[in-house]
């Protein structure tokens, strides 16, 4: 099976509707909220837990096992997102804890401003809410319609910092809109956070399994994922991606063992600057890391590409179909730039 898409058909597509039994049942839509799981996901799930069943927990064969998984977790999430290191990911349970590491770990001071959109999911703009109520700092909302094309989705974003009475500080945003499905141009708007000394934090919860994600070629300084919206994964698995150079200014704000580069019981105590793993704490569910790797692999060997332009096409059909109906209102960016898979219309 190829990865760039070409010749794709629709057999590989077949074979995912056929390994998902809510889709015998339902014309399911609504991956944007949590994906309908298959059955090979679900296996994986199972068959850690057997082992965990039949070995124990903390034998060193499922010890082993758990570490092993762990390893593969972190390079397979660093591919899904576009070449990040290991070393770069951070395990965490949703999109909404990665996020809150960033908004809660980055010094934030009342000279500072928090750029964020109007059509935030409450992961996004209630972080940037308590950021004001906690440092004095101040939240700047960008203006973003649905039928914005790039550059003027991008303009939008100038003239907002532009306004801005404080320092740009942290810009926090849905590289695709759950409410809408607009892809915004997140590389543009990397830069001119850049150029204006600040950073950019990605609420990834509608790209990941959706589309192609390339935080090397964006220069995004953190990426945050989930597992179980357009990856159809398990519940309460997700990623966090940090650059590797931006790690040391993001303190932990939950804290562990791996938290500390060294402690003892006569007072001596050195927090942990460098590692990805000072944000993770203590045990994490092995069997759910087995079914997100499955399902994240199932995604990157359909090809990521394959996967947005079929998104697409289906976007592109529910438009003219929900167009005839008298009463609805389609919602979604018309801009094949800016379409994904994600549908949304009013009644």
């Amino acid at each position: 099976m190829t990865n760039d898409g070409d010749g794709m058909g629709n057999e590989r597509w077949q074979a995912w509707r056929d390994d998902t039994p809510a889709l015998t049942q339902y014309a399911y839509m609504n991956s944007g909220f949590s994906g309908p799981k298959r059955r090979a996901t679900h296996a994986a799930v199972q068959e850690r837990l057997d082992l965990e069943l039949m070995h124990g927990s903390t034998t060193r064969f499922a010890l082993d096992d758990r570490f092993e998984l762990a390893d593969r977790y972190r390079q397979t999430m660093g591919r899904l997102i576009g070449g990040a290191s290991p070393d770069e990911i951070a395990i965490t349970g949703n999109t909404t804890e990665g996020i809150n590491v960033i908004t809660n770990g980055l010094e934030v001071t009342s000279a500072d401003s928090i750029i964020t959109t109007d059509v935030e999911h409450g992961s996004g703009i209630v972080p940037a809410y308590y950021l004001r109520e906690r440092t004095g700092c101040e939240v700047v909302i960008v203006p973003i319609d649905a039928q914005d094309s790039p550059g003027q989705a991008m303009e939008s974003f100038v003239s907002s910092m532009g306004a801005a009475n404080g320092n740009v500080k942290l810009v926090i945003l849905s590289e695709i809109s759950y409410s809408t499905g607009q892809l915004l141009p997140l590389k543009a708007i990397v830069d001119e956070t850049h150029r204006r000394g600040g950073h950019v934090v990605v609420d990834g919860a509608q790209t990941a399994g959706h589309i192609p994600i390339d935080v090397r070629d964006t220069n995004v300084d953190f990426y945050a994922i989930p597992s179980h919206k357009w990856l159809c994964g398990p519940d309460g698995m997700g990623a966090l991606y940090v650059r590797e150079d931006l790690i040391p200014l993001v303190a932990p704000m939950k804290v562990a063992g791996r938290s500390a580069a060294s402690y003892d019981f006569a007072g001596n105590f050195e927090p942990e600057r460098e590692r990805i793993t000072k944000y993770e704490l203590t045990t994490t569910s092995t069997p759910l890391i087995a079914g997100t790797l499955e399902a994240a692999e199932w995604f990157l060997d359909s090809g990521p590409e394959a996967v947005l332009a079929r998104a697409q096409e289906l976007n592109r059909y529910a438009e003219g179909r929900f167009g005839r109906i008298e009463g609805v209102s389609v919602v979604s960016p018309r801009h094949d730039a800016t379409r994904t898979g994600l549908f949304c219309f009013v009644v």
